[in-house]
């Protein structure tokens, strides 16, 4: 939008038509900013409707990295941020090459950066604690909650084994109860511990998020409105 205008060297014929660099900017980076919001709703309505069979067959907590980066509000706040990006360093790096690429590593780095570090925070996390011994009912049961971490520990707290769970059977921490190994290596005190956020944080997280990314766009369309009437 900027960067091939400079490069060619059109801009100069552009803004002295009797339009305002301004002017021409905000008619430009609006209607973009118009056709981006329309195209993102459609999609991420589109891929939430598509998505949602898959994630109930799959029990496959929406919070998964994949399904929640596709569908919902988020890929608005996406696409926004990405096109008001592209814009911003065309202006301020008016070479199509070296304006692309700032655009890249920094959609690419803020995404890796929220989705890693920000992401599980959002919310305080909370914890679930239930026994080893007949488990089953309590892993069911968090299903569409999104695990951050997991692990069984031992009766005085202390994690012995991260990034797993252990089921036996119900009576199998009862005097003369079937053999369990868990309970054997960990011992009776043992279980399982997760720290989570619920499943009806979904949309809470997906408007936190696209909040995010939104504001950082109108950001950067601020900043490239103001730095168009530098460039040469």
């Amino acid at each position: 939008m900027v960067a091939r205008e400079v490069e060619q060297g059109t801009h100069r014929f552009a803004w002295t038509q009797g339009v305002s660099r301004r002017r021409w900017a905000l008619v430009k980076f609006g209607f973009v900013a118009v056709v981006t919001t329309v195209v993102a709703v459609v999609y991420g309505l589109g891929m939430s409707w598509w998505a949602a069979p898959l994630t109930q067959a799959a029990e496959q907590s929406r919070f998964d990295v994949f399904f929640f980066d596709m569908q919902g509000a988020v890929p608005i706040g996406y696409t926004l941020f990405a096109v008001a990006l592209g814009v911003c360093a065309g202006v301020f790096w008016p070479r199509m090459m070296s304006a692309m690429a700032v655009t890249l590593g920094g959609f690419v780095g803020l995404r890796i950066v929220l989705t890693v570090l920000a992401r599980p925070h959002y919310l305080p996390q909370e914890t679930r604690t239930f026994p080893i011994a007949g488990a089953t009912a309590d892993l069911s049961a968090s299903f569409g909650d999104w695990i951050v971490e997991k692990g069984i520990r031992d009766a005085s707290g202390t994690m012995v084994l991260s990034g797993a769970q252990a089921n036996c059977p119900p009576d199998a921490s009862e005097p003369g109860g079937a053999t369990c190994r868990p309970l054997v290596e960990f011992g009776d005190g043992a279980y399982n511990w997760q720290l989570y956020q619920p499943a009806d944080r979904f949309w809470l997280f997906q408007a936190i998020e696209t909040g995010i990314f939104v504001a950082l766009a109108a950001l950067l369309l601020y900043l490239a409105a103001r730095r168009i009437r530098r460039v040469a």
